[in-house]
């Protein structure tokens, strides 16, 4: 197989974002848009010519045969329904597979007889329908045969000529127009009609022979025209040859009107890696300026102030820019959902509505990506666990069609995930009884527990409401997993249900995690650092405010009791005793807690260096970060330090 380095990369790029498309419109042809089964050809056919340029003859062949059954369609010669769509999608999804054969092995053997196999049943069917429908047509009609060649065919005329010799093999071809001769002196822009008369009946398998025809269409002249008697023949060749021109003249002027004004380029692809290690930089960059700010300040030399001020404008725009760079819209994710939710609905007999908003919303490459997998979990939850059977539904007097909704939005400086469904909610009841059989509580804990203390069961390892475990959910997996991604990404997540209405899942994320915002905070001799997207307030703490209540330290804010954690003790730090401590406020999951230190140094922008080998396993800690002096500032994980049972 030929090596083509950088074309090659390209190549699986742009065709993934094809197969994306195509996934996305053929979902639109199910729901009764018929536009967009052109939307599906052009990416066949783009891919198509693709792949015959990189020699990949597997996945040319079946883009072609898809090709063909799209053109079946797209000239109403099929009727569309969800078989036929499953069969599309099928083929789309072995596109799909071939491409990450080619990513990997640089090659696309592999056996595509099977989905070929249906696409020819289908076009088989196709054809027997054409046949009997071409039985009833009038085999001596004059007809008019619209053609455009395709608008990457280097010599089209040459091609038309093809065409029109042909046609000629079965039936009288009475004009053409734009001539052959105007074809091969003028700039044609494969755009023809011919009007023809006699059998008509084979000028779909003809045409279909013929590579690169981008669409066609067979029309018979009116019935006004067909019945009249002229004296001549000519008079209606001429009616009609003047007809077929002032159709072209308006093509050509629609067209003119069609075709913006070609613009340079204005946008290159850039490797996710690259992207990463711009990314890397810019935060070295951040750390060397917070040491000359230092050494400004320090030694009090107005030149150097100076030129650190300018530098610090530059490396904050710089930081600005690369962060914006990074910054995704979150459809790139969401579009892999609707046909996910219509294979697992159609595969558990239910009817789902699924509605998307906000996929203009923006959050960071990596955030988003982390994220892709707990929000796939949800879903299926939704449709597995929430929308009930249709019958189920008509039951209880609700439409049979379930709806499922996710969306996207910015709420100040976070994002703001929600999915939400109207299907049958979390049975409660059913949450403690299966969490007392797995004894995560015991009975009599059981009945003091609230409604929030309830929903938080689903998120513990292995729990499950499910009687017996399926291929989809059940397993007790899943829900734990969304928990821990997102408030490892520094979010937090809510749930709201009700029995037999639904059930709405909230999460909200930082825009970013590279550079953040933080706290530092002392702690005897220690400094960390506190996410400010974590931070509710601060105060001061002494014997005032400060209670120990049943063993269970606390203290009080605003007249209520916030659960208190001292730094010192969850570390085992002993050394020294302020009369005075600072509180700070932070959230967790909608509750509030305190994090108790000693006092608060300052508020700057960090860069998160993640811990890698060993010490990722050490809890506690979101990474650490690189301060102006070079000391090294481990960023305290709020969600584990509150947990309790992780020291």
């Amino acid at each position: 197989m030929n090596e083509f380095g950088e074309m090659l990369q390209e190549f699986i790029h742009e065709a993934r974002e094809y197969l994306d498309a195509m996934n996305q419109e053929l979902l639109n042809l199910e729901r009764g848009d018929f536009d967009a089964v052109n939307e599906v050809f052009r990416a066949v056919h783009t891919i198509k010519g693709m792949a015959g340029f990189m020699g990949f003859k597997n996945l040319e062949n079946l883009c072609h045969k898809l090709e063909n059954l799209l053109g079946e369609i797209r000239d109403e010669k099929i009727e569309i329904n969800s078989d036929l769509v499953d069969i599309l999608l099928k083929a789309v999804d072995k596109i799909a597979e071939i491409i990450n054969l080619i990513e990997n092995n640089k090659k696309d053997e592999i056996d595509i007889s099977d989905i070929l196999s249906s696409l020819e049943s289908w076009k088989k069917s196709c054809k027997e329908n054409k046949t009997s429908e071409n039985q009833n047509l009038n085999l001596d009609a004059d007809f008019v045969v619209d053609i455009k060649i395709a608008d990457d065919c280097l010599m089209k005329s040459v091609r038309a000529a093809l065409v029109i010799e042909s046609l000629k093999e079965f039936c009288k071809v009475v004009s053409v127009v734009p001539s052959e001769e105007e074809m091969d002196s003028t700039n044609f822009n494969g755009k023809f009609s011919i009007l023809a008369k006699g059998d008509c009946s084979k000028i779909d398998e003809v045409l279909e022979r013929i590579a690169e025809i981008d669409s066609y269409s067979i029309k018979p002249l009116s019935t006004r025209e067909q019945t009249k008697e002229p004296k001549k023949d000519s008079n209606v060749i001429e009616e009609d040859k003047l007809k077929i021109e002032k159709v072209e003249t308006r093509e050509k002027e629609e067209d003119k009107e069609a075709i913006p004004e070609k613009k340079k380029s204005e946008s290159v692809r850039v490797n996710v890696s690259q992207l990463d290690k711009i990314m890397n930089l810019v935060g070295e960059l951040v750390i060397g300026k917070g040491r000359l700010l230092q050494i400004a300040s320090q030694y009090d030399i107005a030149e150097l102030k100076e030129a650190v001020s300018i530098l610090d404008r530059a490396i904050t725009n710089l930081q600005d820019e690369v962060m914006r760079i990074r910054m995704v819209k979150v459809e790139r994710v969401f579009n892999r959902f609707p046909r996910m939710v219509r294979d697992l609905a159609r595969k558990l007999g239910k009817k789902v509505e699924f509605t998307m908003e906000g996929l203009d919303t923006e959050l960071d490459r990596t955030v988003l990506d982390e994220m892709t997998d707990p929000l796939i979990h949800l879903l299926r939850n939704a449709i597995d666990h929430g929308i009930e059977s249709p019958e189920e539904r008509k039951a209880l007097g609700k439409n049979e069609v379930g709806k499922i909704k996710i969306s996207a939005k910015r709420e100040r400086n976070n994002i703001v995930i929600e999915i939400e469904d109207d299907g049958r909610g979390i049975d409660l009841e059913k949450v403690k009884k299966k969490a007392i059989e797995k004894g995560l509580i015991s009975e009599s804990s059981a009945a003091s527990l609230s409604n929030e203390d309830l929903i938080s069961l689903i998120f513990l390892p292995g729990f499950s409401t499910k009687d017996t475990a399926s291929e989809i959910s059940g397993r007790g997996v899943g829900m734990d997993v969304v928990k821990t991604t997102v408030e490892k990404l520094g979010g937090s997540l809510k749930v709201a249900t009700k029995k037999g209405e639904g059930t709405k899942i909230r999460i909200q994320l930082p825009p970013t995690i590279a550079i953040i915002k933080a706290l530092l905070v002392n702690v005897s001799n220690e400094t960390y650092a506190i996410p400010i997207s974590s931070v509710v307030e601060a105060l001061y703490v002494d014997s005032t405010n400060y209670k120990v209540i049943h063993g269970n330290p606390f203290i009080i804010v605003r007249d209520k009791l916030v659960p208190a954690f001292k730094i010192k003790e969850i570390f085992g730090i002993r050394n020294g005793k302020m009369e005075r401590e600072v509180g700070i406020v932070v959230e967790k999951n909608g509750e509030k807690y305190a994090l108790i230190v000693d006092s608060i140094s300052e508020q700057q922008e960090i860069v998160i260096k993640p811990l890698t080998g060993y010490l990722s396993k050490v809890k506690g800690f979101n990474g650490i970060t690189i301060l102006g002096d070079g000391r090294v500032v481990p960023i305290l994980d709020i969600s584990s330090l509150i947990g309790g049972d992780n020291f």
